[in-house]
């Protein structure tokens, strides 16, 4: 390992881990990365409870009240605290539609579609345990006026993201940007840290979407985390996201 990226690493685990929620929210996840059953799960070991769950799944599951779900069928009947997509596969079109109608009632969002993923895999192409390479969500962004940009650079570049204290490595990031002149007369969203995300009002409710979604491969994080994930950059930056979403509603009522 060189020593800038032994740096890098270092700079993930810096900082104080975020004291726990008071009351835990209530997250319906949705995801095609191998975040659940982990990488190299397969039937058998699900069945017989010998899979081992990505790390930042145990972090959530231990910080948050999670549910890995596979529909938002039933989301206004549900009405969890906040909805994550990660990289999630190709929805519905009425899941699209039940989310844009539940974020527009007073919802909470948080997206993370990656335009080049690069989370490596030994499922072959097609199957549908292997994560989606691309993200499939530009009818929901497109509804919102966002447009998600792949980068010039290679996507197996090492890229460092600096988020206000956080600090992430990554691969294939992509860029938000406003979708020519389109204005949606109930959405307003403020785009930072160079395109990374977009903070959006959508109606009554909150979207946070970040163009990427490989930092959360624990393969990326400093060794001492993978036990610990608490301590790394991608888990600090994730909480923050929910936080400013919990502090929204909290400031609605």
């Amino acid at each position: 390992m060189s020593t800038l990226v032994a740096l890098l690493l270092l700079a993930q685990c810096t900082g104080t881990p975020p004291d726990p929620p008071p009351d835990r929210p209530r997250i319906q996840l949705m995801t095609s990365l191998p975040l659940v059953w982990g990488d190299k799960a397969s039937m058998e070991s699900i069945l017989s409870g010998d899979s081992e769950p990505a790390p930042i799944y145990r972090y959530w599951r231990d910080r948050y009240d999670v549910t890995a779900v596979d529909s938002l069928e039933n989301l206004a009947g549900e009405s969890p605290d906040i909805v994550i997509l990660a990289q999630p596969r190709a929805m519905d079109p009425a899941d699209l539609a039940d989310l844009d109608a539940w974020v527009r009632a007073g919802g909470a969002v948080i997206i993370l579609t990656d335009p080049d993923l690069a989370w490596p895999s030994e499922w072959p192409l097609g199957d549908p345990r292997r994560p989606l390479a691309s993200g499939f969500l530009s009818p929901l962004l497109d509804h919102w006026g966002l447009e998600l940009v792949a980068a010039a650079e290679q996507r197996a570049a090492l890229v460092t993201l600096r988020i206000g204290e956080h600090v992430l490595l990554t691969r294939g990031v992509g860029t938000l940007e406003q979708k020519g002149s389109a204005i949606i007369s109930d959405v307003e969203c403020d785009i930072s840290e160079a395109g990374l995300i977009a903070r959006c009002v959508i109606g009554q409710g909150q979207a946070s979407i970040v163009a990427d979604a490989d930092f959360l491969h624990a393969a990326l994080w400093p060794q001492n985390t993978g036990s610990s994930p608490q301590k790394s950059g991608a888990a600090r930056f994730m909480d923050q996201l929910v936080q400013e979403q919990m502090d929204a509603r909290a400031g609605e009522k």
